[in-house]
């Protein structure tokens, strides 16, 4: 780590809740550690960054990605999600590096509006997605719903995840089934 990267972490470290930390890993049901660092917090830590070059943005985020740390990992999607950085393949590409370890909704959803805005920019990208479909490691799969959930809205053509949507109907994993309901009821809303 840089001397920068290591002071972000400090930082980040500074402003960790050892009670919230408990009660976060417990809920989160997550194997890493935590250090209680709430969201908000992560928010403005990342709109801090936000005068640095889109490639120093994603090389922090690795950096604080690769510490297999909850709350740096957190703010690490934070990072990617900032406006200042545009769609683009090298962050397509981290996403999906991230993805992979990902082992829990909170660091998957936290990657989502980094996801959209680049699937968004370039709906070929659908394509990685669908691989994602037969996935053996079901956060994979939640992912296909959870990062398309702009093509539930108005405007948009959801019939590509709807199919995907109904070949989950009888995953047994419950985070699938509340992916499958989140989608339907964003296009729920906007039928």
């Amino acid at each position: 780590m840089t001397k920068n990267n290591h002071d972000l972490l400090q930082e980040i470290k500074s402003l960790a809740d050892p009670k919230k930390a408990i009660a976060d890993q417990r809920y989160h049901k997550s194997r890493r550690e935590h250090w209680g660092v709430s969201v908000p917090q992560c928010d403005k830590l990342a709109k801090s960054l936000k005068s640095f070059q889109q490639e120093e943005l994603l090389s922090i985020a690795k950096t604080l990605w690769m510490t297999d740390l909850f709350d740096p990992m957190m703010c690490a999607s934070k990072i990617l999600s900032l406006s200042c950085v545009k769609p683009s393949q090298a962050l397509w590409n981290t996403i999906k590096t991230f993805l992979k370890s990902v082992d829990g909704w909170a660091l998957e959803d936290g990657l989502a509006h980094a996801a959209w805005k680049c699937i968004l920019a370039d709906q070929k990208l659908l394509n990685d997605i669908e691989e994602w479909t037969v996935h053996p490691n079901f956060w994979m799969r939640r992912a296909t719903l959870v990062y398309t959930l702009p093509f539930a809205k108005s405007g948009r053509d959801p019939e590509r995840m709807l199919k995907w949507a109904s070949s989950y109907a009888t995953d047994s994993e419950w985070f699938m089934q509340k992916a499958i309901g989140w989608w339907l009821r964003v296009l729920g809303v906007m039928a």
